[in-house]
């Protein structure tokens, strides 16, 4: 059994530890589904560390999905002086939220 591993997903690199839950950009799948993360950059076990070249050869990381929801607003203000230009707009980002359950290799 992993202590922990890097894996990448959505352009990002995450921690992943069994029991941890993280908050990754949006995947497709429902909540309660399973989902595998093959794209696996180093694992780390009791007595060993695994670095891939890009990826570690055979390891996975196995998830289950909690949550599909969008994240907090973020606010996007844009201001020209003397030119009475003024806009705000906002933004909410499509996340997806997982249960590590197991590391694999």
């Amino acid at each position: 059994m992993a202590n922990y591993a890097i894996i990448r997903t959505g352009g990002k690199q995450y921690r992943a530890e069994p029991g941890a839950q993280l908050t990754i950009e949006k995947i497709d799948g429902d909540r309660g589904g399973n989902v595998v993360f093959d794209d696996v950059l180093l694992v780390r076990s009791e007595d060993a560390v695994q670095i891939g070249a890009p990826v570690v050869a055979g390891a996975a990381v196995k998830a289950t999905i909690v949550e599909q929801t969008r994240d907090k607003k973020v606010l996007i203000h844009k201001h020209k002086r003397r030119k009475k230009y003024r806009k705000t707009q906002g933004h909410r980002q499509y996340i997806t939220r997982v249960r590590i359950d197991e590391i694999v290799g």
